[in-house]
């Protein structure tokens, strides 16, 4: 069955589709696209796990309730990334996904992804083996990097994820909240604010509200360089209020 549809001219997904690895294998145009609108979930944490997604347009956010019932945000994932793979060994799904901007994604039902003949499953593995890297990255920067250093890291990485699908490396719209952005980064609101204008006051960055231009990517990956490796002396200047 297809159940691929054209978009609207005045509802694109902010991300044009582009192949991925994934959605080269197999005959995808089998599957059903889902189109999400922004701001409606994909799923819930709790609802019965049936099927995972290729996102194929379109930013999401994931939370997780932790230990103390607090809501925190996990990730963001673009086209490429596959969500609810827990469809494979549990039977509901653990996070709140939900949709950033416009988006769509195709269904991956269970029965698909072990279908042998349909050679799903190898890529989906090497997805979630490429979002497990860059969860280990995020890891280890939540413990050694500065609020300045990550919001830095966390500018550079969303770039180069929208490099790689063939966009601008420079300028980037924030479809996330700062509050988002604090939730991912462990860090309040307000330091997510307060570090952005630090870099934008340095001439490092330019904000303007969700717009965010990359001025000097080199002065960037200095700042997140380890400490007598010269990182210290690029640092932006204090603020003074």
């Amino acid at each position: 069955m297809s159940a691929v549809f054209s978009h609207p001219p005045d509802a694109r997904p902010e991300y044009a589709p582009r192949p991925a690895a994934i959605a080269e294998v197999g005959q995808l145009d089998r599957l059903v696209h889902r189109r999400i609108r922004r701001k409606h979930m994909l799923y819930r944490a709790g609802q019965p796990a049936r099927a995972a997604f290729l996102v194929h347009a379109g930013l999401f956010r994931c939370t997780v309730l932790d230990a103390h019932g607090r809501e925190r945000v996990t990730g963001f994932p673009l086209r490429g990334d596959v969500l609810g793979v827990e469809c494979l060994h549990a039977p509901r799904y653990v996070a709140d996904v939900m949709a950033l901007d416009i988006a769509d994604v195709i269904e991956l039902p269970r029965a698909e992804l072990l279908d042998p003949t349909r050679a799903l499953l190898p890529h989906v593995a090497a997805a979630m083996a490429e979002a497990r890297e860059r969860d280990w990255t995020w890891m280890l920067a939540l413990h050694t990097l500065d609020a300045e250093q990550r919001v830095a890291q966390f500018l550079l990485d969303h770039a180069a994820r929208l490099e790689s699908m063939g966009f601008s490396p420079r300028r980037i719209v924030l479809r996330m909240t700062r509050a988002d952005i604090g939730s991912f980064l462990d860090m309040a609101s307000e330091s997510v604010a307060r570090s952005m204008t630090r870099l934008d006051s340095a001439g490092l960055i330019r904000v303007s509200c969700r717009d965010v231009e990359i001025a000097d990517e080199a002065a960037l990956r200095r700042l997140l360089e380890p400490p007598g490796e010269g990182s210290r002396r690029t640092r932006p200047p204090p603020v003074l209020h």
